[in-house]
Order: structure tokens, then C-alpha cells, then sequence
């Protein structure tokens, strides 16, 4: 069984750029059941759905009501499925909905004053299947069950029992102040045994005070309740359509902190949510967003629009210290003003050219596209490739058709990414990008300009744009560069006293920890922009974790032998040490680094260490930062050599952190380490250790 939420406001829809990371759909939920589609309500979420299900061909499913309210109705009209005589539909709802029947409901909101199309006329195959609150019916091997709740005009819950596991849907239900009715206990009992719980809780404590009798309950109603049945997962959702996405999000850390001493995992529901078994085989929930694509640009074409754009442009990069956040940033403006679908960034080190950042919407969207970011690949400096002649002439190149270069050119296209991916290179965009005093830092490809969905040539607009892009891109580069080379200079300050502190093991721990806050955001549904910020500097926190060794004396640092109980305590006071050279706040990321620093060998069952005198932290109180750093850190020295031991074998290091999920490690970060374990390989690759680093004894 997979559930997906497909809508979470109530009352009405909305839309606007401050709801969508929770949604603006009203109520709507998928359940996949192996062969069978069930749908819970057909809030506006359901017009989405309906569009997915065409492309499938004919469709079986089971569409059920919970109640005759406005929001859980008006998306019925809109479901494209209804309109095709291969659907077969069934129509599942309580005898008394609506005072009359689901039919005659239906039937009244597509009347003709209202809509053009009758029920009556509808071409596909439905049948209507009534019953009484709080009997039960099958789905295939499902079993559904259904309990009435406290709701003006009557509401029926939904609860879905299948493949081990029990989904509780309550619709609309109101908590009235000490509920000892009937209605209410019943739905109490309803609860128990529920793995995930998804239930309506629109209203803060004081909204609900002038709100009795609305039938809707408050946030604080839930927890204790669910708590007491035995709800793994509470999913609060029908948010007022007033609330934002900052609202909601302020919500659910006051309700999570408030009743942080129940069992229950507490969250606001989002749309797009995703709730099944995968690699863990305990039931997850997952907020998967929409990729971040390219949106075509629209720019005014005036020196104040341009000069307008610059400026944004210029704030918004300045945000970016980390090396990979910039790029991607950079990459993605490129991408998005001139409409291309696929885009590479190259740097110049060593005297050639290196694959620096990589995106593309058709191949691999969203964290996909990481693996292929460490890849350790290199052009000549020299006009032999597109890229290496921009770079080494300094002029920018726009090529309608890489299949067609003319043979007067001194680059030629190199197919063989086109012919082992399928993907077809056409237009190609590619402009040099200069620090300060004419050097070249890189260079920028953007790769097929998209209108209505086929490739087509670049424009000299366009070709403007990128270049004022590429200018500015320059200078965020060079400061980007000189952060990192400060970084790296203090790193192999660390690395004097211990050798073991490579600038390979710091390189690859700090990827790690981005790449798995990058899986884990994308689950949560973080706004991409925030994902980007964050991830990068999480890079460069997690680089500094061991930071704090360079105070710890010799003799207990380059032992080569067990530690006593004295030496271990001084070792451990590497956390405290490292943590107090970011204590003056005077960098916007001293605190993420002290929570790094600090916080990384605590363990998830409160048994791990600071080297302070304060307890231990357990679960959920670890900082995030420092959960994601103890997996990276851990599997990293699993797979390097030491004096001590030999290089694990990845297979067997991943066997480790997997075993140990739960005890020394969140398992959520685990789930999502081992997600990505294809990037992880691939940050591997490219940061190597030195032999002599390899064979050290």
C-alpha cells in the first residue's frame, strides 16, 4: 500500500507563491493498492490525479466521500477519467451523505445552471456502492473500514488496512471541549492500531475558541489522543486557506515542541506527500517536490529591467559561500533565462578544464543530477572540444547544431554522452567566464534552449543575458574560490598535527553530509532555493568537524596504541575545543559549525559524547547537521585505511551503518545515506586518498 496526498486545505483552494510547499489543494488522497486505485474525496487535488491517470490508458478505481461539503466535492466535475467511456468507477459513500445519497449530490453540483455536463451523461462506467457509518467493504485484499465523526451534515472516516500496515483518514471531525459523546469515542477506538494517521485540525487553540461548532478541531487536540491509540505518525492537515507556508511551518514546531515527550512523530501534511514500505521496510512518509525545472524568463527588455535583474542577481549570489551551492545557482540562472534544458559549468585548475557542475531536466531532475556532479572528468585547454576553445580564446561560442559544425571550426562535438544516454545535444551556448584582470576562472555550456517542447538555437538576447550573467558570475566565483582556500588552508593546519585529517577525507565527508541533507530535504519537501543554501553550507560545516584535534597533545593524538580512560577523555575533548573557535558568532555559520563540531559522536540513543560535562544528547535533540556528519564521518573511516586497520569494503561499511540505525545513527539519515549510496560512490572517486596516504602504518 503507497499513499499520496494530493490535497491538504480546507474550505477552499488557493493559490499563491506562499503556499506551495504545503499546497493550496483541497482534499484529496491516492491509495495505491497493488492492482487497485482507491481515491479518498475529490477536493481540487483530484484534478491533477485525474490528468496522470489518462496517460495510463482505461482506469479501475474506487472514488469514496467522507461528507458533501463544498472543498471535498468541486473537484469531481473537473476529473478527467469521469468523461471516458473506459473507466470503470466506483463510487463509494454513506447512505445519508448530503440528506439524500451520493448520487443525487453529484448529480446537483453538475446540474445544468452549474455545469455544462450532466452526471446522468457522463460516458464512463460508475456504480455507486452505499453504506451504513461504521460498516465495513473490501478493496481487492484491502480491507476499509468507516466510523462516523462529529461534523454538521455527518462525515465518515476512513481507515485502509493492507500490506501490514493500517492508514487512518478522518476527514472533517471536530474535538468538542471534553467529548465524551458517543461520535467521539468512536473515533477514538477508530484510531487504534493506526501506523500513520492523517486527520483535520485546522485551527490553533484560540482560532477554535470562536469556532465551536464549525466542525473542525484544534491542533492540540490530536496528540494525546493519538499517543494513547498508538499512532506512529500524525499527519495534521486541512489548513486554513489564510496560512502560508511560513504559518503552517510555525505550527507544526510549536505543536512538535509542545508534546515532544509523546511516542507519536507529529507533522503538518503536505501535498505530495508519499506514505508506503520501501528500502527499510517500516512505513515512511516522504515529501517528494516537484523538481526544480527552468520557467521560461521573462525580462523587460529596457536598460531598467536588465539593470533591475543585475542587482537581484548580485544579492541573490552573495548568499553563496560553498563552491557547489554557487554553481548550481549559477547554472540554474543560466538555464532559466535562457530556456535551455541542460547546462555544465567547467573550471580551470591545472591547466585544463574540469567538470565542474552538471544539470539536466530531460535525464536526471532534481538530486539525481548529484552523482553525476563528482564525476572526475577533464577537458583540454586547448580548441579541440567547444569548451576548451571558449576557454582558451577567451569568445563566447552559439551553435544551432552540434551535429552540423562547420568543417572550417577547429572544435568538434564528441557524441558519446548523446549516444550512451539516448539524450539529443542540438543548440549549444557557451561563454567564458573572467575574474578579475582578464583571468580565466571557467566556463559555461548551456545546452538545448527549449520552445514548446523542441530544441531550438539560442538568441542574441539570450546570448547577451548569459554574458551579464557570466560577469557577474565571475566575481561570486572568485570569492567563492578564496573562502574555500581559506577553508582548505585551516583544514591542513589540522592535517599537520594528525595526518589522518586528509584534505581527501574532509573533501569527502562534507559532500557526503550535503548530498544526504539534499535527499532528506527533498523528502521533506524544502523549497529548492533553501535546499540549495543549506546544502552548501552544510558542505562546509561538515568539512570542520575534527577541527578541534589540533589542540589535543601528541602523545595522545598520534598514539598508536589503545588509549586509557585519561587519554580518551582528552581526545574527547576535541568536540569542545573545536566547538569554542566558533563561540563569537561573528560568521553567519559559527553556529551550524559549533552544532557540527560538538554534537557529531553523539549517538541516536543518547550514548555518544561532547567531551563537555553536559549529558548526552538522543534522537531528534542532535542537531540535524550533526546526525547527517556521524553517518558521513563513520562510513568514511570505515573505508579508509589506518594504521590500526585495513580500508572496509564499501559493502560492508554500508552493512555497519546499517546495522547500527536506530542505536548510533538517526534512521532516517540512514535510509537516506543509502538512497544516494550511487552519489556517495561517486564522491569517492572523485576525492581520493594519495597511495601514501593508503599505505600509511
Amino acid at each position: 500500500m503507497e499513499v499520496l496526498v494530493r490535497g491538504v486545505r480546507g474550505s477552499i483552494p488557493v493559490a499563491s507563491v506562499t503556499t506551495q510547499r504545503y499546497g493550496g489543494n483541497t482534499t484529496c488522497v491516492e491509495v495505491r493498492l497493488d492492482e487497485e486505485l482507491l481515491v479518498i474525496d475529490a477536493g481540487s487535488g483530484i484534478r491533477a490525479l485525474g490528468e496522470e491517470i489518462m496517460t495510463a490508458g482505461p482506469v479501475r478505481l474506487h472514488l469514496c466521500f467522507t461528507h458533501a461539503h463544498w472543498d471535498h466535492l468541486l473537484g469531481f466535475p473537473m476529473f478527467a477519467p469521469i468523461f471516458s467511456p473506459h473507466t470503470e468507477l466506483h463510487i463509494h459513500a454513506p447512505r445519508t451523505i448530503g440528506g439524500s445519497g451520493i448520487q443525487a449530490v453529484l448529480s446537483g453540483i453538475m446540474d445544468r445552471r452549474y455545469f455544462p455536463v450532466k452526471f446522468e451523461s457522463l460516458p464512463a462506467r460508475i456504480t455507486i456502492h452505499e453504506f451504513e457509518p461504521g460498516e465495513s467493504f473490501s478493496v481487492g485484499s484491502a480491507q476499509v473500514s468507516t466510523c462516523p465523526t462529529v461534523h454538521p451534515g455527518g462525515n465518515v472516516a476512513y481507515a485502509i488496512t493492507h500490506d501490514g500496515w493500517r492508514f487512518v483518514f478522518t476527514g472533517d471531525h471536530e474535538w468538542r471541549p471534553n467529548a465524551t459523546d458517543a461520535l467521539s469515542r468512536g473515533v477514538e477506538r477508530f484510531l487504534e492500531g493506526a501506523t500513520v494517521a492523517l486527520v483535520d485540525a485546522q485551527y490553533t487553540e484560540d482560532e477554535y475558541a470562536v469556532r465551536q461548532g464549525w466542525g473542525h478541531s484544534a491542533m492540540d487536540a490530536w496528540p494525546q489522543r493519538a499517543a494513547r491509540a498508538g499512532v506512529h505518525t500524525l499527519l495534521l492537515s486541512h489548513h486554513d486557506p489564510a496560512r502560508s507556508d511560513e504559518d503552517v511551518e510555525a505550527l507544526e514546531d510549536l505543536v512538535r515542541r509542545r508534546f515532544a515527550d509523546l511516542a507519536v512523530d507529529i507533522r503538518m501534511a503536505a501535498e505530495g506527500m508519499r506514505i508506503g514500505r520501501w528500502e527499510t521496510g517500516a512505513v515512511e512518509v516522504r515529501h517528494e517536490p516537484v523538481p526544480q525545472k527552468c520557467q521560461p524568463f521573462a525580462m523587460e527588455n529596457t536598460a531598467q529591467g536588465v539593470l533591475a535583474w543585475l542587482n537581484s542577481l548580485t544579492q541573490e549570489l552573495s548568499r553563496y559561500a560553498d563552491m557547489g551551492a554557487l554553481l548550481d545557482r549559477i547554472l540554474l540562472e543560466g538555464r532559466r533565462i535562457t530556456s535551455a534544458d541542460a547546462g555544465t559549468i567547467f573550471l580551470a585548475e591545472s591547466g585544463g578544464l574540469s567538470f565542474a557542475y552538471t544539470q539536466n531536466d530531460t535525464l536526471f531532475p532534481g538530486s539525481a543530477a548529484s552523482k553525476y556532479v563528482y564525476v572526475n572528468a577533464v577537458l583540454p585547454l586547448d580548441s579541440s572540444s567547444v569548451a576548451g576553445h571558449v576557454a582558451s580564446t577567451g569568445k563566447a561560442v552559439n551553435i544551432p547544431d552540434m551535429y552540423h559544425i562547420p568543417a572550417s571550426e577547429p572544435y568538434r562535438f564528441n557524441d558519446a554522452f548523446d549516444r550512451k544516454t539516448g539524450y539529443r545535444t542540438v543548440s549549444t551556448l557557451t561563454v567564458p567566464i573572467f575574474g578579475q584582470k582578464g583571468r580565466i576562472l571557467g566556463v559555461m555550456q548551456l545546452i538545448n534552449s527549449m520552445e514548446d517542447g523542441k530544441p531550438r538555437p539560442f538568441t542574441t538576447d539570450m546570448q547577451m543575458r548569459v554574458n551579464l550573467l557570466a560577469a557577474q558570475a565571475g566575481a561570486a566565483l572568485e570569492r567563492g574560490l578564496m573562502t574555500q582556500a581559506l577553508l582548505l588552508r585551516m583544514l591542513k593546519m589540522a592535517e599537520l598535527r594528525d595526518p589522518r585529517e586528509t584534505g581527501a577525507h574532509v573533501q569527502r565527508v562534507g559532500a557526503y553530509a550535503a548530498e544526504i541533507y539534499h535527499r532528506w530535504a527533498e523528502r521533506r519537501g524544502v523549497d529548492p532555493d533553501e535546499l540549495r543554501y543549506t546544502k552548501g553550507k552544510i558542505r562546509m560545516a561538515a568539512m570542520l568537524h575534527d577541527v578541534g584535534k589540533v589542540g589535543i597533545p601528541d602523545a595522545v593524538l598520534k598514539k598508536p596504541g589503545r588509549l586509557n580512560d585519561e587519554e580518551l577523555k582528552i581526545m574527547r575533548s576535541h568536540c569542545v575545543l573545536g566547538a569554542s573557535l566558533f563561540a563569537d558568532g561573528s560568521w553567519d555559520m559559527d553556529e551550524l559549525v559549533r552544532d557540527v563540531i560538538l554534537h557529531h559522536h553523539q549517538k541516536w540513543d543518547g550514548t555518544g559524547y561532547t567531551g563537555s560535562e553536559d549529558p548526552p544528547l538522543a534522537g531528534e535533540a542532535i542537531p540535524l547537521v550533526a546526525r547527517l556528519v556521524a553517518v558521513a564521518d563513520v562510513y568514511d573511516a570505515l573505508c579508509s585505511r589506518r594504521c590500526y586497520k585495513e580500508a572496509w569494503s564499501p559493502e560492508d561499511a554500508v552493512a555497519t551503518i546499517r546495522k547500527d540505525a536506530g542505536t548510533h545513527f538517526d534512521p532516517e539519515v540512514v535510509s537516506c545515506f543509502e538512497e544516494i549510496f550511487e552519489t556517495i560512490e561517486a564522491i569517492r572517486a572523485r576525492y581520493p586518498d594519495e597511495a601514501s596516504e593508503q599505505h600509511a602504518s
